[in-house]
């Protein structure tokens, strides 16, 4: 069972994503229809359309769909030392906490990545 404190800290990520939703699609009106988009390799710039502003958001929602999986059964990961049964349940605890706080550093920085290169200019 998931205690209620991590279900908690991990419905942090999701209220930052519907709230940059809610922005970003206040804000979709005046935002260019093309916008820049950064490359790599030999294509090292160019423009997109701007529906590319909703990647962030899918992404975000697959690495998060990913963690939820990782915290609900956190029994799965091997840990390399023996454990009493009280250790094992304070170890798990550990777990998942260190993957909500992923979970919401990950949101954060997506977010804030995509605020500073478009949102704002």
């Amino acid at each position: 069972m998931i205690p209620k404190s991590i279900q908690y800290l991990f419905s942090i990520p999701f209220f930052i994503i519907v709230c940059y939703s809610v922005y970003l699609l206040s804000k979709y009106s005046s935002i260019p229809d093309t916008i820049p988009i950064q490359g790599y390799g030999k294509n090292t710039g160019g423009s997109g359309s701007k529906l590319f502003l909703f990647s962030p958001i899918i992404l975000n929602l697959i690495i998060l769909w990913f963690i939820w999986q990782i915290i609900k059964n956190p029994g799965k990961i091997n840990f390399t030392f023996e454990a009493k049964e009280e250790d094992l349940e304070k170890a798990n605890f550990t777990v998942q906490l260190v993957l909500v706080i992923i979970a919401i550093f990950v949101t954060v920085f997506t977010t804030l990545l995509l605020f500073s290169d478009v949102v704002y200019k």
